[in-house]
């Protein structure tokens, strides 16, 4: 059961689409910042967005027939 489950496959498109978006944001806008004299900068952190795509990505994969990925039991 995933997280995005109550969401329609048009949200989830929708989802999908702004969260790759920031990510690219993240990952090409500067990672610093200036203002007279004083400097910070900032690490980007992108594994929490790469995580909620693939979560999204693999409830449109479900929802599509594809296979589920989990875990294989040997017993």
């Amino acid at each position: 059961m995933g997280i995005y489950r109550h969401l329609s496959v048009a949200e989830l498109q929708a989802t999908r689409t702004r969260l790759m978006a920031s990510l690219q944001d993240r990952l090409t806008a500067p990672s610093s910042a200036a203002h007279n004299g004083r400097s910070v900068q900032y690490q980007q952190n992108v594994a929490e967005i790469r995580k909620e795509i693939a979560a999204v990505s693999e409830e449109l994969d479900r929802r599509s027939g594809g296979g589920s990925r989990g875990p294989i039991y040997i017993v």
